[in-house]
Order: C-alpha cells, then sequence, then structure tokens
C-alpha cells in the first residue's frame, strides 16, 4: 500500500501576542513530573501545558472537565488569535540541536507533516512496542473534545540517498528560520515553514513507496485509529475533514542527527533470595567477567554494540560484572535477553511495575543501588534502530523502554485541526 505523507495548514502561536515562544512550548505530555507541571502553568498563560494536562477538579461532571475546560480553552486562544492557522498547506522542518549523555554534539532534522492513518495489518505505519490502555483512553478524551493534534509522534522512515534531506537542507540553505529558539529541555529549536509548492510536490512523491516506524508515540497513534473509527459511524467522512491523518515528526533513520541511547534497567524491591538465587544461577547461563569500574564496564559492553549479546550488572556488593550469554538465538535483542532470561527467569520478578524503573545515565543507576541492598542495575547498549525496524517488519514488538530517541521533541511549535478544510477568522495570510 501507499504512504500518504502530506502539508497541511498548521496551527501556530502568534508570537506577536505570546512573546517568546520558550515560554509557551512544554516536553511531550507524558514525561512531565507534577512540579515541572506547576512550573509550566506559570511561566505563561497560554503554555501548551493548559491543553496537554489540563487538570481534573473534585467538581467536575461530564459537561465540565479537563478535557472540556483543554477544549474551550483551545477554542478561546484561536477566537482571541493567540494561535494563528497558516492559510496554506505547509511542510515544517524542525531542527533541535543538543549535547547527548554520550558527550557528542547533534542535529536532528525532522520533517512535520500528516501522514494517512492506516492499521497496523497494512503494514504502512509499523509499531515495534506494546501499549497500555490508561494512556490511550486520557489521550482519546481530550481528542474528543479538541478535534486536534496538540502534538505530533515520532516516526522514522528509510532514505538511504538522503533525497528527502536534501530537498530540506537546499530550502533551509536559502531561508532563516521562522523561529529560532535558545536552549530549552535539553536542546535548541528551530522551525522553517517549506512553502515551495514543487519541493512539497517531491516530498509527498519520495515518501510514498516507504514504511514509517513508529519511534514514540504508540498510544497516541492507537488513539487516532480509535479516534477515526468513531468519526467515521458518527457519520464524518475522513476525506473531506481530516480525522484519517494525524501529525507526526518524520526522521531518517540513518541520519547521523539521530541519537539512541540505552534504557537501562534498574531493579528494587528485591528480597535476599532474589539476589542470591540470580547471582548463583549466572555462571549456567553467562560467561561472567566481574570489571574493576564502571568505565571500563560501560567500555567493554560498548565493543558489543550491535554485534552481540552483553548486558552490564552492578549489585550493592559494589561488584561490576560483564555478562556474555554462552549461547543466544540467531538475532536475539539485548533488551530481551535482559526481560526473559535475568529479570523473569533469574531474579523470578513477576510483576515489572512493582520491581523495575528506568533510566539513561549509568550513573544513576549505579547511585540507585548505593541507596539499598534490595537493588540491582541491569547496564544495556543502546538497541540499533535497524534491529527495531526489523522487529517491526517481522510482525513482532519489543519489550517496553527498549529505545530511547534522545531528546524529546518539544510540543507547542505546530497543532493539527482534525477539521483541517475549515477555514478560522484566525487563518494566517
Amino acid at each position: 500500500m501507499e504512504t500518504t505523507v502530506i502539508p497541511f495548514r498548521g496551527l501556530r502561536y502568534n508570537l506577536e501576542k505570546v512573546g517568546e515562544i520558550a515560554d509557551v512550548i512544554a516536553p511531550p505530555y507524558d514525561v512531565i513530573k507534577p512540579e515541572e507541571r506547576v512550573d509550566l502553568e506559570k511561566r505563561h498563560a497560554a503554555n501548551i501545558i493548559h491543553l496537554i494536562l489540563s487538570q481534573p477538579r473534585d467538581d467536575d461532571t461530564e459537561n465540565d472537565n479537563q478535557y472540556t475546560r483543554a477544549a474551550a480553552l483551545m477554542n478561546r486562544w484561536i477566537s482571541d488569535n493567540t494561535f494563528v492557522r497558516d492559510t496554506t498547506p505547509h511542510y515544517y522542518i524542525y531542527d533541535q540541536s543538543f549535547h547527548a549523555p554520550d558527550g557528542k554534539h547533534y542535529t536532528r532534522r525532522a520533517l512535520i507533516a500528516l501522514v494517512q492513518l492506516e492499521p497496523f495489518e497494512n503494514k504502512v505505519i509499523l509499531p515495534h512496542e506494546k501499549t497500555h490502555a490508561g494512556p490511550k483512553i486520557d489521550r482519546l478524551n481530550l481528542m474528543r473534545t479538541c478535534h486536534a493534534n496538540l502534538s505530533p509522534i515520532f516516526l522514522l522512515y528509510q532514505d538511504a540517498n538522503g533525497d528527502i534531506e536534501q530537498i530540506m537542507q537546499g530550502f533551509t540553505d536559502e531561508n532563516a528560520p521562522q523561529i529560532d529558539c535558545p536552549e530549552i529541555f535539553g536542546s535548541t529549536h528551530q522551525l522553517w515553514c517549506l512553502d515551495n509548492p514543487e519541493s512539497n510536490r517531491e516530498i509527498q512523491k519520495l515518501f510514498s513507496s516507504k514504511p514509517l516506524l513508529i519511534a514514540d508515540g504508540h498510544h497516541r497513534y492507537e488513539t487516532a485509529l480509535a479516534f477515526k473509527d468513531e468519526m467515521a459511524q458518527n457519520g464524518e467522512s475522513e476525506t473531506s475533514l481530516g480525522y484519517g491523518y494525524m501529525m507526526v515528526n518524520l526522521v531518517r533513520m540513518e541520519s547521523p542527527g539521530l541519537a539512541v541511547l540505552a534504557i537501562h534497567r534498574l531493579l528494587s524491591d528485591l528480597t535476599t533470595d532474589q539476589i542470591n538465587h540470580a547471582i548463583g544461577g549466572l555462571p549456567k547461563v553467562f560467561e561472567v567477567h566481574e570489571i574493576d569500574s564502571l568505565s571500563n564496564l560501560m567500555a567493554k559492553l560498548g565493543t558489543f554494540k550491535g554485534k552481540s549479546p552483553a548486558v552490564g550488572m552492578y549489585t550493592s556488593d559494589n561488584k561490576y560484572r560483564l555478562l556474555i550469554p554462552h549461547s543466544s538465538p540467531v538475532g536475539q535483542l539485548d533488551v530481551t535477553l535482559v526481560q526473559d532470561t535475568i529479570i523473569s527467569k533469574l531474579f523470578k520478578v513477576e510483576s515489572l511495575a512493582d520491581h523495575i524503573s528506568y533510566t539513561a545515565y549509568a550513573d544513576d543507576a549505579v547511585a540507585h543501588v548505593k541507596e539499598g541492598s534490595d537493588r540491582v542495575a541491569l547496564l544495556m547498549n543502546p538497541t540499533p534502530v535497524e534491529q527495531v525496524l526489523d522487529v517491526a517488519m517481522a510482525g513482532s514488538v519489543m519489550p517496553q523502554k527498549s529505545t530511547y530517541f534522545y531528546p524529546k521533541m518539544a510540543t507547542g511549535f505546530v497543532l493539527n485541526l482534525l477539521n483541517r478544510n475549515i477555514r478560522h477568522k484566525s487563518d494566517r495570510n
């Protein structure tokens, strides 16, 4: 089937009204801690946080609740020109420049566009992780009231020759960004409106044969599919309106600006018997090499990246271990080895939610273990993005937190109204 990636009329902040863009954007809704949410609410009355994380109240009713209040606020911002909608369809080019925890500097380039929704079985949009019901219900309720994509999801595409990025580069070389935001949320941010019709037609054509891999946003993609079906049952046409599409950030899989980090597993509330059973059982499954320091462990672990499975372990007796399996199935992923063999079989952990947390920082993992004798850190290599694609193409999914594409993309630069063909008085000339 053909992949449909199209330009659209984005809804964007009117900077003449709100002032600095840094004051109204936010990280993605699902990584914002309560204290960070409060700070963002205080930063600006029109910060996007008021829409993406509107808060419940004790006296909420069916007609007055966190979701209806978000929709009313969004509509008010449209009416008073806080938000202004572009009058013609654009692609939007979004650059983030940042230093990653690996010490390297990156610039990641994304194309913000609409993609036509397809069920996973069509193998046009590919998932790689399982989802849970709770987050989907929350986002569906918000979509039902707002009829908008308030933030894009993150998709990857293959482009060995870099044809699409070359078109974008040609435009950004000749045009200044409309938004040039200093560092906030771990990166700088630049945004261009790609308004060259010939370039846009070429980009749309180039995407038509490319499957797209969901890097981040599985819950919101499944929510958009469910909402499209709801609207179809209500008699709404997905072709005349926008319910058959959603807003996405598209990043080239081969791009040197794509930083993929490891996500280390932190085990807590383990019994002494669990720890002793696991450590005693290691030699049956792994070559066990004791290493003298964290830096040396991570260096040795890194030599296995993308080649063969290997895992690091740190325990409260201040021992660093490199674990190399005696044997493993062809193509086995490190995250699967850790989940199925170490966590489930050796540590006998059944409830992940009660015992596991995650970090991208090895130092944090070690500090976590030093806080209690009931803790163990499992240190990982990042999952190569090619392996993620192979799993998705095979119709399989990976354990949760298998990938970490760093950093998160900010929310608030562009929104998408799902009734995208209807004109608003806020339309930008």
